[in-house]
């Protein structure tokens, strides 16, 4: 029901895109790290606070354009349990906005994320625990992360199993659980090669450029979300939307 619910927010807004929010604080503006540096010197709370502030202005930028926010929540737990809560109040913030909120935590299982953060529509998992990973209320989507751009990720990821590659071979195993499947930094070639063999299950497709994730679309612009992750750092936040809007539309049409 959740993806469905982000397939119609897709349809509504035309626009097959996400916005990636998960700064480092240091590339953030300086004028926002500096007035809660003001505030509370040189501290966790100040950059927490600054990465909150932060947030809330990127979502008001996109919201009424693009579907939905992808919440890299590495980013935020750095900052131990502040950055959590400004994690929590970023997900109510997206939400309150209109946007489908998708958590970023790669975690083992989805329930405990989607426990402790109750607004949010879905949370990435990494799928090589097996099913358990998947366990999900109805109402809630888990994106299985079978293919990430680390340095090592090849070690694992493209091990051969039978007569495949692991990844394609856990993602054929998550999609039957019913969960959707994410790539990070994937080559066209694999995405295209994945959505042959899974013609019907939603790709989340972070770090991709826009031609490359092309591939992963229906030939109603259905079934995938892409994520962009520089407009979190653009000094003109409307004017980059309006470039990366247009840029995808060249690409993908949705109807």
């Amino acid at each position: 029901m959740s993806i469905q619910i982000l397939q119609e927010a897709i349809r509504r807004k035309k626009t097959p895109v996400a916005v990636m929010l998960g700064p480092d604080v240091d590339q953030i503006s300086p004028r926002i790290l500096r007035n809660f540096t003001d505030m509370y010197g040189e501290s966790v709370m100040a950059k927490a606070e600054a990465l909150r502030y932060h947030g809330c202005q990127v979502l008001d930028a996109v919201a009424e354009k693009l579907p939905a926010v992808v919440l890299d929540a590495a980013a935020y737990l750095r900052y131990g349990a502040m950055g959590f809560d400004v994690l929590a109040n970023l997900v109510g913030a997206a939400k309150a906005r209109g946007l489908y909120a998708i958590v970023d935590c790669r975690g083992a299982m989805a329930e405990p994320w989607l426990a402790a953060l109750a607004q949010a529509d879905g949370v990435t998992v990494l799928p090589y625990i097996g099913a358990d990973a998947c366990a999900a209320g109805e109402d809630k989507a888990v994106f299985a992360v079978v293919s990430t751009v680390n340095a090592s990720a090849p070690d694992m990821q493209r091990l051969i199993a039978g007569d495949r590659q692991l990844y394609v071979a856990a993602a054929e195993q998550m999609a039957r659980q019913g969960a959707a499947v994410a790539l990070e930094g994937a080559y066209a070639l694999d995405i295209r090669d994945l959505r042959k063999k899974l013609d019907h299950t939603f790709f989340l497709l972070m770090d991709c450029d826009d031609q490359t994730v092309a591939y992963a679309f229906d030939d109603y612009g259905h079934c995938a979300l892409a994520t962009n992750s520089a407009l979190q750092y653009a000094e003109d936040v409307d004017a980059a939307l309006e470039q990366a809007v247009a840029e995808m539309k060249r690409w993908v049409t949705v109807v």
